[in-house]
């Protein structure tokens, strides 16, 4: 119980420290999930030891499900806060980076961890589905924030956080193949995957988030005019609605985060503009409010002495694939995307890795009963973090002094 304590204490101190400071460090090379990140690295075993995740009980399943609960709340952030006139406007490059880029970031991923560390190939292509989605925790905070409002259009900002809420539902076909042949054989693997997997998973997923979505929507539309719905009742909505699609969707073995965000995307739809956007601030607060916390969580576990035992072979995978994953990509991609050069390189560097890549490493752990992808996914995510938290903001201060090309 006093652990519980201290870690409910640390993650609200590190929320408010965070939020006090907000501005000051939009100004610096330095994001909150990354400030978050070495908080828990400090509090844990590495640092001070104030918190003991061995004492936790089942501290990777505690870890897993805070970054499920994380994700659907921030894929609902991000459906919300997309206004759908301009994903209509970004359609043609965001069905190309959510297909074959998609795929392409899964193969460059699975060749690097084939290449480098000497996986086998069904691993390297579990590790490659892992790392591949682009994560919509750690790319919230390159997108949102006054200085990413003043300094971004809104087509670069709609285009980011659209794909990277909906990768990571798509992320699950790809994950779920090479583990489901790893577990059950190929033969029942793909069996497995074609009649539960893809229909259930993924396309009653779909169905449930967007028939709550657009439910819900819809009463609190009709219910707004007839004055029933005060403010707050808003607020619990927007929250209830998150954590009832990803629930919904996992009782009957669906895709939660995938659901959640079909969620958001029919309940902004449906709902008035004007609620839509007072609803906007509030899901914004609450991301932030469950982010942190997940990032001093993973502080606390990451595997020292695991990666320790690995040399530079691991060093150079994790590099290499922060460095040419989505770089190589949209380099591929650019010519068919139709954006702006300064688009093209702002979208190719910042698509990072994060909370969905634990959530999927930590499943991965669970289905194998083997940690070694939730060693090597986490390393690669603590340098994605590291990387373009160091590079978000001087990210944005460089776009917005490039000399906007034709089409801007």
């Amino acid at each position: 119980m006093e652990q519980f304590n201290i870690t409910i204490a640390i993650a609200a101190a590190t929320v408010v420290g965070l939020g006090l400071t907000s501005g000051v460090l939009q100004k610096l090379p330095f994001s909150r999930p990354l400030a978050a990140l070495l908080i828990g690295i400090a509090m844990g075993p590495a640092g001070i030891a104030l918190l003991h995740p061995e004492d936790w009980g089942t501290p990777h399943v505690i870890l897993k499900e805070a970054a499920r609960i994380t994700l659907a709340i921030s894929v609902m952030g991000v459906a919300l806060r997309v206004p759908l006139d301009s994903l209509r406007v970004c359609l043609r490059p965001l069905l190309l980076l959510l297909g074959p880029g998609l795929l392409l970031m899964w193969a460059v991923s699975a060749g690097l961890s084939w290449l480098i560390l000497g996986l086998a190939p069904l691993m390297a292509l579990a590790l490659g589905a892992i790392i591949t989605p682009t994560d919509p925790v750690v790319a919230a905070s390159i997108v949102t924030g006054h200085m990413a409002e003043e300094k971004l259009p809104l087509k670069t900002r709609t285009l980011l956080s659209a794909e990277s809420g909906a990768n990571d539902g798509l992320a699950y076909l790809l994950v779920m193949l090479p583990l489901l042949i790893l577990t059950d054989g190929a033969a029942e693997g793909w069996q497995g995957l074609l009649t539960h997997t893809l229909p259930v998973g993924v396309i009653l997923a779909v169905l449930i988030g967007g028939l709550l979505g657009g439910a819900v929507g819809f009463a609190l539309r009709l219910g707004d005019r007839r004055g029933w719905v005060s403010h707050s009742s808003i607020l619990g909505m927007t929250v209830a609605l998150s954590l009832l699609a990803v629930a919904g969707a996992r009782a009957i073995g669906s895709d939660g985060i995938l659901a959640a965000f079909a969620a958001g995307l029919a309940f902004n739809a449906a709902v008035d503009r004007k609620a839509e956007m007072e609803d906007e601030n509030v899901q914004e607060a609450i991301v932030k409010l469950f982010t942190l916390p997940v990032f001093v969580l993973m502080g606390t576990m990451l595997p020292w002495s695991e990666w320790a035992m690995r040399s530079w072979p691991f060093v150079l995978f994790c590099l290499a694939a922060v460095a040419l994953r989505r770089p190589l990509t949209v380099l591929i991609l650019a010519p068919f995307l139709g954006l702006p050069r300064r688009d093209d390189l702002f979208i190719g560097w910042f698509g990072p890795i994060g909370v969905a890549a634990l959530y999927y490493a930590l499943h991965a752990k669970e289905m194998l009963h083997d940690p070694e992808l939730w060693v090597l996914a986490s390393g690669v995510v603590t340098m994605s973090v590291l990387a373009h938290g160091i590079t978000s903001g001087p990210g944005v201060q460089l776009y917005s002094k490039a000399a906007p090309s034709k089409g801007d």
